[in-house]
């Protein structure tokens, strides 16, 4: 039986905001969503399959009653529970929500200073409320980490970011890129140059350099250029990207109960079963499940990914950025590794690695 190690949850797809990358095109709440009770059902299963840590998403968290509930029940099993938000309705009463929640962490979604950030999301008063969450958070004494998506207009905000993050005791800031999907479909022109990875890459090496935060980047970003043991998030042992996880390790559930191995694959053939009709331990245990990565052979990859010195152990990068951008799974748009004959293993090296966030 394969161990379940990270789940990503989609509570509701009500968001208070309707933002220009977000690749749900949240807003509207989905027909049929889980109730709080077949959501405590689902759990139940969750903390049996051994899963070590969890991470409620949208839409926007706190617009689910009794989000802090289900939270709990998780905290108290053991788990690691994080939420992601947009923070732009964080007051008191969120934060009570929170502390009563035994959350490890609140991530942010913060994509630039003030005048892209604000573009984003819509609303010219939104980077005001993140900086409001991050002293209403700092004074109650919660962990903040944020998450930053990238596009070719908002990459040249990093280092006033890094700046501002370290000013409010951000602990940890994951960079990520934006796929063209959801609200970004057809809007390729401000998809990231992939010119633009290896500066990224050395931006993140040397910010863990200096140790204010642990600052990651994310499945998107990579893969084994020289800046690849220093960008994975984990200080000790040296860690390398081993290939995305997705119903290897971590699944994601959307709000209708959909079950998909991460919750960036949007699109309704990566689902593999949905918690009304069969239990989640049934769907996660299911030997024909999860198939694009449980039945991995290097054989698959494709474009500049075929061949690669190092593709028995990337395995292609992130299944959701390679769809969304090449539209095969198996060949990433975005590597700068050079295609220099080498011997086909990589060095052994710690495990590492991260989660894509679909982008809030």
């Amino acid at each position: 039986m394969r161990k379940l190690e990270l789940c990503l949850w989609e509570l509701t797809l009500k968001c208070t905001l309707n933002c220009l990358h977000c690749g749900s095109a949240a807003g509207r709440a989905r027909s049929r969503e889980l109730t709080l009770e077949e959501c405590f059902a689902v759990a139940g299963d969750i903390v049996r399959l051994g899963c070590e840590e969890i991470t409620f998403i949208g839409g926007e968290v706190f617009l689910y009653p009794g989000w802090q509930k289900l939270a709990r029940y998780f905290s108290d099993s053991g788990l690691l529970v994080n939420i992601m938000t947009n923070a732009y309705r964080i007051g008191e009463k969120e934060i009570e929500e929170i502390r009563g929640a035994g959350l490890a962490n609140v991530g942010i979604s913060l994509d630039g200073m003030e005048k892209n950030h604000n573009r984003i999301r819509g609303r010219a008063d939104a980077f005001d409320r993140v900086r409001k969450a991050f002293d209403l958070l700092n004074g109650a004494g919660i962990r903040i980490g944020v998450i930053t998506s990238l596009m070719e207009f908002n990459y040249r905000d990093l280092e006033p970011l890094y700046r501002l993050l370290a000013e409010n005791r951000v602990e940890i800031w994951q960079l990520q890129l934006v796929n063209p999907m959801g609200n970004m479909a057809g809007k390729r022109d401000l998809i990231m140059d992939p010119r633009r990875i290896p500066r990224i890459t050395e931006f993140v090496r040397e910010k863990n350099k200096d140790r204010r935060m642990v600052v990651v980047a994310a499945d998107s970003i990579g893969y084994f250029d020289e800046n690849e043991p220093y960008i994975r998030g984990r200080r000790n042992p040296v860690c390398y990207w081993e290939g995305c996880q997705a119903g290897l390790t971590g699944l994601a559930l959307d709000s209708a109960g959909n079950v998909k191995g991460c919750g960036a694959l949007y699109d309704d053939r990566f689902i593999e079963g949905n918690v009304r009709e069969r239990p989640l331990s049934d769907i996660w245990n299911d030997p024909a499940a999860f198939a694009y990565n449980r039945s991995f052979d290097p054989d698959l990859l494709a474009g500049r990914c075929r061949g690669c010195d190092a593709g028995d152990v990337c395995r292609g990068g992130c299944r959701a950025s390679n769809y969304f951008t090449t539209g095969d799974l198996y060949e990433n748009a975005f590597c700068r590794r050079p295609r220099a004959a080498r011997s086909r293993r990589s060095p052994e090296l710690g495990r590492g690695g991260s989660h894509e966030i679909q982008d809030r």
